[in-house]
């Protein structure tokens, strides 16, 4: 049976990390280093199905580079970076908003999308370590909730985000994480990402925020409603 594991409070993470290490651990005096990974997210186009809203730009897995960042941060959390780079070749992935979730716009009305779909430049961060979690000392066939921010551009150059993080956002879920197998070190070296267990119409989604990241000092980010978020990411060390 997977055993999963639940946001719990602080004191009782504290109990956690002294028992199990899930905080991540460094010689002392020696910040811990991060982990170039390989990203794969699943999917063939927006007319995948069962759906997926969030997929690849189709040109393969996406490996740490020059270009492009694939990592396990030395804290314990995955990112996939195509934002903050500006190197040939630029890769990207789709990002589809065309499920929203009826009167969560502002007022109640209906959510606002930059778009129906569109490949763009895109930064994924799961910040397990916010739950006390470390990728690397996740053990195998275990579910872990982690929060998902996901941050991109538009056409014009926009940033926008996708949150999902109940703590910020009561409404949006948790995404979870599986580790798969384990190395000779016993740290896991394969995961897979993917919504919550929430089932709508046979398909498993998450609830996201989108926000429309403010440009000013003193603005804040402008909500624009909420989202449902379909995906499933692969992620192995090498």
């Amino acid at each position: 049976m997977k055993r999963i594991l639940t946001h719990v409070p602080a004191l009782v993470l504290l109990v956690m990390v002294a028992v199990s290490g899930l905080e991540p651990t460094a010689t002392a005096g020696k910040p811990a280093t991060d982990t170039p990974v390989t990203t794969t997210i699943d999917g063939l186009g927006v007319d995948t199905l069962p759906t997926l809203r969030i997929q690849s730009d189709q040109l393969g897995a996406y490996k740490n580079s020059s270009s492009q960042s694939s990592i396990i941060q030395g804290i314990g959390d995955w990112e996939l970076d195509m934002l903050n780079f500006n190197s040939s070749p630029q890769r990207k992935a789709l990002i589809d908003l065309r499920d929203p979730v009826a009167g969560s716009g502002p007022n109640g009305g209906a959510p606002t999308a930059p778009f129906t779909y569109q490949v763009v430049r895109a930064r994924f961060i799961s910040k397990c370590s916010q739950n006390g979690i470390n990728f690397m000392n996740m053990q195998p066939n275990n579910i872990y909730p982690c929060p998902l921010a996901l941050a991109f551009d538009d056409a014009s150059g926009v940033r926008y985000r996708l949150a999902e993080n109940p703590i910020n956002f009561s409404e949006t879920n948790w995404l979870q994480v599986t580790c798969l197998t384990t190395g000779a070190n016993a740290k896991c070296n394969q995961w897979k990402i993917e919504p919550g267990v929430i089932q709508i119409n046979g398909e498993q989604k998450n609830v996201a925020k989108l926000l429309k990241v403010a440009t000013k000092p003193r603005e804040t980010d402008q909500d624009l409603g909420d989202f449902y978020l379909s995906f499933t990411i692969h992620v192995t060390n090498p």
